[in-house]
C-alpha cells in the first residue's frame, strides 16, 4: 500500500488541474484556429496531422477570416486521397497502413465558393480561385464533384479580364476532367468555343487601336484555346462541328484544334474528308459569309480583283487527315492536288504559311498507302504515266478543277514536295532510276536534286547505285580539294598576315582606351593629360575601324574559298550518308528482326561506321556528326521497310513503342510513321507507352513539335480498332502559335 500511495496521488493531482490536450489530435487545433496568436500554428500542425475531419472547423475560419490562401491549401491537401505508402512518404503515421480516402465531399463547399465568390480586384481572391480551380479537376471523378463543376462553369463565364483570365484557364482545364458529367461539362466548352472572335489586331486603324485590339484578342485565344484542349481531354464526337468552326474562324489555335479533332475519334475523320470533297454544306456556308477564300488585304478592304486565294479550306483538314492514317480518305487527298496551289494565309500582303500541296503530301507521307504512288509520281517525273482524272460526280475533284497540280512535273516546287512524299507511298522499286537522273543532274535545281537524292536511298536496293553515290562523292571532293588547296596558297598567308595587322591594332585601341581609363583615375595628371589621353584613345578607335574594315577586305578570298571548299565537302558527305539507307536495306533484306535491330545500334554511328566500312573507305575520318548521320539514315530506312509489311511485322511493337522515347529527331519521326502501320488494333499498350514518350520529352523545348506529333499518334491509338479511349491523355505544351492569320 505505502507503494502504491505516490501513484494515487499523482493522480489525483491531474484530475484536479484537468488533462492536457493531446497535441496528436485534431480537435486540439481546430480550437485554436480562431485565436489569431494561435492560428499560423494551428493550420502548420493541422497540416502535418492530415487528419480529414479538420476541414469543417478549417473551411469555417477561412470565411471568417478572408480567406487566406494559405488555409485553403490546406484544406485541398486534407481532401487528397493518399496511399500508404504517400501517408508514409509524408509522415501522416495514422494512414501509413490503410492509407488515406479523399474527403472532397467535405472540402467541396469551400472550394466552390472560393470560385463563386471570387473578387477579380483582390489578387489573393484570384489565387484561391485558382487553387480551388485545379483541385476541382483532380476530384472530378468524386461522387460529390457536381457542385464544384457548377462553380467552375460560372466561373469561366465570368468577363475575361487581364487580371481574372489565370483563374478561368484553371477552371476551364478542370472542366475538361469531368469524364463522369460529360454532357454538362461538354456543353459549357462548346458554349466558350463558339463565341465569335473579337475584332482581329491585324485590322487596327492606327497603333492605339491596334494595342486595345490585341489585348482583347489574347484574353479570347487564351479562353478559347483553353476550352480546345479541355474538349479534347472529354474526347467527345458530338463536338466536331464546333472545333470544325474553330478551325477556320481562329487559326492561330489549330494546334489545339487538332490535337482536338483526332481525339474525338473517327467522327472528326468523316467530318473532314466532307470538307475536301466539298460536301459540308455549313463549311461552304461559312466560307460564304466571312470571305474565308480569299485575302483582301489586312482589313478586308482591297477591291475583290485585287483579291489573293488562299487554301484554308483544304489545308486544315488536309493536315488533320493525316493523323488518322486511313487509306480511305487518300483518294480525297489526291483531290486537293488538283486544284489551284494557294498559300495557307497572307500576312501583309504577302503569302505566309504552307499551301494546302504541303498539307497533302505530308499526309499521305504518314498514311503510306501505295494508292497514292501514281499519282505522286506523276507529279515530279515528267516521263511518268499520268493517272486518269476522276470523272464528275465520282469521288475527288470536279473535273472542271483538274490541271492545277502541273501533273507533268514543271514546277520545281512541287516537283520536290512529291520527291519528298514518294518514297513513303512506293512499295515497289519504281521511279528509283528516274530519282537517280535527278540526283545526279549537276543542273538540276539544288532543293529539288537534295531530295530526289534522298528518296532514291529511301528505295534502291541496288549495290552498283552505291558505287553511283560514291562516284558522285568523289566528284564533290575532288572540286573540295581544288577549292582547299587554292585557299591555302596565297589567300591563307594574306588572311594570316592580316590577322596580325588587325591583332596590333586591335591592342593599340585597347592600350590607348586602358592609358585613358588610367589617367581619368591618376590624381597626379593634369586636365590637359586627361584630355590628352581621351583624344589619342578616340583615335586608336577611328583607327580601328578602319583597320577592321581593312581586315574583312583581306579575308575575304581566303573565306570564300574555304566556305566553298567546306561546302562541296558537306555536299560529298551527304550523297555518301545515303549509302547507309541502302546497305540496310541490302543486308536485312526481309528479315524483320534485322531491321529493328538498327534500335539497339549506337546513337554515335559507330555500330553505322562498321555496316558501312566496306562501302567508305575513308569512313574513319568522318566526324561524330557524320557519323550520326549514318545512323539517322540506317534508322530511318529500316523504320520506313517496317512501316511497308505492315501488320507482318506487328511483333516489332514493343521495341517500337520503347524507342519512340528518342530525342534523335530523325529517328522518332520514323518511328512514329512505322507505328501505326505496323501495329494490330485496338492495341492496348500503346495509349500508355506514348504517353511515356510524352513524359520523356516533357520540358525539352527541341523536342516540342515531336512530342506534338507523339499525342496525335496516342490521341489515333485511343480509338483504333474501335478502341475505348482509356484516360486523357497528358498536357503537352502547344507549339508556338503562327502569326495571326486571314480568317
Amino acid at each position: 500500500m505505502k507503494r502504491l500511495a505516490p501513484l494515487v496521488l499523482a493522480g489525483l493531482l491531474v484530475s484536479l488541474a484537468g488533462c492536457p490536450d493531446n497535441p496528436y489530435k485534431a480537435s486540439t487545433w481546430t480550437k485554436k484556429l480562431s485565436d489569431p496568436r494561435e492560428a499560423e500554428r494551428a493550420v502548420t500542425q493541422l497540416e502535418q496531422l492530415g487528419d480529414p475531419s479538420a476541414i469543417e472547423a478549417l473551411g469555417q475560419a477561412w470565411q471568417d477570416q478572408g480567406k487566406p490562401v494559405r488555409m485553403l491549401q490546406v484544406i485541398i491537401s486534407l481532401a487528397r486521397p493518399l496511399t500508404p505508402d504517400q501517408a508514409t512518404k509524408e509522415f501522416v503515421t495514422d494512414y501509413s497502413k490503410t492509407g488515406r480516402p479523399a474527403s472532397w465531399a467535405a472540402a467541396m463547399p469551400f472550394l466552390a465558393k472560393a470560385l463563386t465568390e471570387v473578387d477579380e480586384a483582390n489578387p489573393r481572391s484570384v489565387d484561391s480561385a485558382q487553387k480551388a480551380a485545379d483541385a476541382l479537376g483532380e476530384a472530378a471523378t468524386d461522387a460529390s464533384s457536381e457542385a464544384g463543376l457548377d462553380a467552375l462553369i460560372d466561373l469561366s463565364n465570368k468577363p475575361v479580364t487581364k487580371k481574372l483570365i489565370a483563374a478561368q484557364v484553371s477552371a476551364i482545364r478542370a472542366i475538361g476532367k469531368f469524364q463522369n458529367a460529360k454532357p454538362k461539362a461538354t456543353a459549357a466548352l462548346v458554349k466558350l468555343i463558339e463565341r465569335d472572335p473579337p475584332q482581329h489586331p491585324r485590322t487596327a486603324k492606327d497603333k492605339e487601336n491596334a494595342r486595345a485590339l490585341e489585348e482583347k484578342y489574347g484574353l479570347f485565344l487564351g479562353i478559347t484555346g483553353a476550352s480546345i484542349n479541355a474538349l479534347g481531354d472529354l474526347r467527345v464526337t458530338t463536338a466536331v462541328k464546333t472545333l470544325v468552326r474553330a478551325m477556320y474562324l481562329t487559326p492561330e489555335l489549330f494546334t489545339q484544334i487538332r490535337r482536338a479533332l483526332v481525339a474525338s475519334g473517327p467522327d472528326a475523320e468523316t467530318a473532314l474528308r466532307k470538307i475536301l470533297t466539298r460536301q459540308d454544306p455549313d463549311v461552304a456556308q461559312l466560307f460564304k459569309d466571312k470571305k474565308l477564300e480569299t485575302y483582301c488585304g489586312d482589313r478586308g478592304d482591297e477591291p475583290a480583283d485585287q483579291c489573293q486565294p488562299v487554301s484554308a479550306m483544304d489545308f486544315y483538314p488536309a493536315v488533320v487527315l493525316g493523323d488518322f492514317y486511313d487509306p480511305a480518305s487518300v483518294p480525297d487527298l489526291l483531290a486537293v492536288l488538283d486544284r489551284p496551289m494557294a498559300p495557307q494565309y497572307y500576312q501583309e500582303d504577302a503569302p505566309s504559311g504552307s499551301t494546302q500541296y504541303n498539307a497533302v503530301f505530308d499526309s499521305l507521307r504518314k498514311i503510306g498507302a501505295a494508292s497514292a504512288a501514281e499519282k505522286v509520281r506523276s507529279m515530279w517525273d515528267k516521263a511518268a504515266p499520268k493517272p486518269k482524272a476522276p470523272p464528275k460526280g465520282k469521288k475527288g475533284a470536279p473535273a472542271a478543277e483538274a490541271g492545277a497540280g502541273d501533273a507533268g512535273g514543271g514546277d520545281v516546287v512541287i516537283r520536290t514536295l512529291a520527291v519528298s512524299a514518294y518514297p513513303f507511298v512506293a512499295h515497289d522499286d519504281a521511279g528509283v532510276t528516274e530519282l537517280g537522273t535527278i540526283a545526279f543532274d549537276n543542273h538540276a535545281d539544288l532543293n529539288l536534286r537534295t531530295e530526289a537524292a534522298t528518296a532514291f536511298a529511301r528505295l534502291s536496293r541496288d549495290p552498283a547505285h552505291i558505287k553511283e553515290l560514291n562516284d558522285l562523292a568523289d566528284q564533290y571532293y575532288k572540286q573540295a580539294a581544288e577549292y582547299r588547296s587554292k585557299a591555302d596558297a596565297k589567300p591563307k598567308a594574306d588572311a594570316d598576315a592580316a590577322d596580325k595587322e588587325f591583332d596590333a591594332a586591335r591592342k593599340k585601341r585597347d592600350d590607348a582606351k586602358s592609358a585613358a581609363l588610367k589617367a581619368t583615375n591618376d590624381k597626379s595628371k593634369t586636365a590637359q593629360d586627361i584630355r590628352d589621353a581621351a583624344e589619342a584613345a578616340k583615335k586608336a578607335e577611328d583607327d580601328f575601324k578602319v583597320a577592321s574594315q581593312k581586315h574583312k577586305e583581306a579575308l575575304k578570298p581566303f573565306k570564300d574559298l574555304d566556305a566553298r571548299a567546306k561546302g562541296l565537302k558537306y555536299t560529298g558527305r551527304m550523297f555518301q550518308a545515303h549509302i547507309a539507307r541502302i546497305e540496310v536495306a541490302l543486308r536485312c533484306k526481309s528479315d524483320i528482326s534485322c531491321y529493328v535491330g538498327t534500335l539497339k545500334e549506337k546513337p554515335d554511328g559507330s555500330d553505322s561506321k562498321k555496316n558501312v566500312a566496306q562501302y567508305i573507305k575513308d569512313v574513319d575520318s568522318w566526324s561524330k556528326d557524320e557519323l550520326m548521320n549514318l545512323y539517322d539514315g540506317e534508322v530511318e530506312r529500316a523504320m520506313l521497310e517496317l512501316g511497308k509489311m505492315g501488320q507482318k511485322a506487328s511483333s516489332t511493337m514493343p521495341e517500337l513503342l520503347d524507342a519512340a522515347k528518342s530525342e534523335d529527331r530523325l529517328v522518332r519521326q520514323s518511328i512514329l510513321l512505322a507505328l501505326p502501320k505496323v501495329a494490330k488494333v485496338p492495341c492496348d499498350t500503346c495509349e500508355a507507352k506514348l504517353d511515356e514518350a510524352i513524359k520523356a520529352g516533357e520540358g525539352k523545348s527541341t523536342l516540342g513539335d515531336l512530342n506534338l506529333e507523339t499525342t496525335m499518334l496516342r490521341n489515333y491509338f485511343a480509338y483504333a480498332g474501335g478502341k475505348t479511349p482509356s484516360k486523357p491523355a497528358p498536357d503537352v505544351p502547344d507549339a508556338p502559335a503562327p502569326a495571326p492569320k486571314k480568317k
